[in-house]
């Protein structure tokens, strides 16, 4: 295979089809984590993307290495065909220049909007508060003329409105706390000392597999102190199951994961 025009970026091919695309993923970031770090995997299950992947790595020798090291090996029962990819990756560009970032222009546009919607609901809230002044006025003067009889009733109907008001804050507060309960009684794992480069469909793939799986979401609470001390950059993430039955497998099975050489993934129930 001739080795012209070397890249961060491989472009792979004759991938199996029927995989789902986070088992995908997560499968090809731990064939290819060994070779270097890579931050970023775009594979395709529609159209003409089918069967293919391009694994961006973050230097160009830890695509080389893994060019040399796995082109023909068998990946789900197919052979691999790797080569370089003829141009660089949005993740590479980033990398290089941060102002070529498709996430940063996306900032940039949606900055834009917040700024234009603030600057129409500052014209509403003027607008809304000069109706506001004139309609005091007005009531200011029926008042004048009522009496101080007319003063006693609109005070005691804005005090039975903050009374409202006050309950239906409680009612709230007490909603938001049944809510929490619900979520701290639900079954969950939490996995720490991650590479940086997981992410939640990575996660997602390894723990599928088990019954009782619900969700994966990032973690930042302490970590228990039965966990290994974690990396520096050490992501953590809490995985949700509906019983205990598939947690407690989940568990045992995956403590001490290794997602990449040195990183030894602790797991604990909440």
């Amino acid at each position: 295979m001739a080795l012209a025009k070397p890249s961060p970026t491989l472009y792979v091919s004759n991938l199996e089809t029927k995989t789902k695309k986070p088992e995908l993923k997560a499968s090809l970031y731990s064939l290819f984590t060994p070779y270097g770090q890579i931050i970023d995997i775009v594979a395709k299950k529609n159209g003409g993307g089918r069967g293919q992947a391009f694994i961006v790595f973050a230097e160009q020798a830890g695509a080389t290495a893994a060019l040399r090291g796995l082109s023909g090996e068998v990946f789900y029962n197919k052979e691999l065909s790797i080569s370089y990819a003829k141009t660089p990756s949005n993740a590479t560009l980033s990398r290089q220049d941060p102002s070529l970032s498709r996430d940063k222009a996306a900032i940039e546009a949606a900055k834009l909007v917040v700024s234009n919607a603030q600057g129409e609901y500052e014209q509403l809230e003027k607008e809304r508060e000069a109706d506001e002044a004139a309609l005091r006025g007005e009531k200011r003067e029926a008042s004048d003329v009522d009496g101080a009889a007319d003063g006693d009733d609109q005070r005691d109907t804005k005090r039975l409105k903050g009374d409202s008001n006050a309950v239906a804050q409680e009612e709230e507060e007490e909603e938001m706390e049944l809510d929490d309960d619900e979520d701290d009684d639900q079954p969950s794992l939490i996995c720490s000392n991650l590479p940086p480069e997981c992410n939640e469909d990575i996660m997602s793939a390894l723990f599928s597999q088990y019954t009782g799986f619900v969700s994966v979401s990032s973690y930042t609470s302490s970590i228990p102190k039965s966990h290994p001390k974690p990396n520096g950059g050490a992501r953590s993430f809490l995985i949700k199951f509906d019983s205990g039955e598939g947690l407690k497998k989940a568990e045992q099975e995956t403590k001490g994961y290794l997602m990449q050489p040195g990183w030894e993934m602790g797991v604990s129930q909440k």
